[in-house]
């Protein structure tokens, strides 16, 4: 008998404790838990299968030069071309609903997808430049660019830089620049 009882007292011990846990970790009333990060769904996209990344952007780095490009699930891509001068503020140009600005060399544009390659064609002030590129890894695509301009081929490989990156890099500058303005006010 007192063994039956001290199975039992466990029983509904365990039954409690697991009660405590999903009642806390699981989803209530249709909200997800306010400490778990929530991965976006997207709708099905020509990107799909390609291991595009929606959540940051792509860059390239060729000597000053800056080449930033960034995906949106629906087949669009933004891409912006600066100078090391201007890297700090580029990526932000990067929105779905940006406008093309030539002259800045800002493009949104709408990609082709067949298999696993990727073709755009952006406008730049004298002529047309044509994408076409792969993801290699989790974190890099390389694009082979052939202006129709100069009649030159270009091959750039870029990596992935996050939002969630790039929000701590503003994050810590804006701290140095801080730190910066203290010990000159001194």
């Amino acid at each position: 008998m007192e063994r039956t009882l001290k199975t039992i007292l466990i029983v509904v011990i365990a039954a409690l404790a697991a009660f405590v846990v999903i009642r806390k970790y699981v989803i209530k009333g249709g909200e997800a838990p306010t400490d778990a990060p929530v991965a976006e769904v997207y709708p099905p996209g020509p990107f799909d299968g390609l291991g595009i990344r929606f959540d940051g952007h792509y860059r390239h780095d060729e000597g000053g030069l800056r080449y930033l490009m960034r995906f949106f699930p629906e087949g669009r891509v933004v891409t912006i071309n600066g100078t090391k001068d201007v890297e700090a503020t580029l990526h932000e140009f990067l929105t779905r609903d940006t406008e093309g600005n030539q002259r800045m060399g800002l493009h949104n544009v709408m990609a082709d997808v067949r298999n696993d390659s990727i073709f755009f064609m952006t406008q730049a002030m004298r002529g047309e430049i044509s994408h076409r590129g792969n993801v290699t890894s989790d974190s890099t695509v390389r694009f082979f660019r052939h202006s129709h301009i100069t009649g030159k081929d270009f091959h750039f490989t870029f990596t992935f830089r996050s939002d969630a990156l790039m929000k701590e890099l503003a994050e810590q500058a804006k701290q140095s620049a801080q730190v910066v303005d203290s010990v000159g006010g001194q």
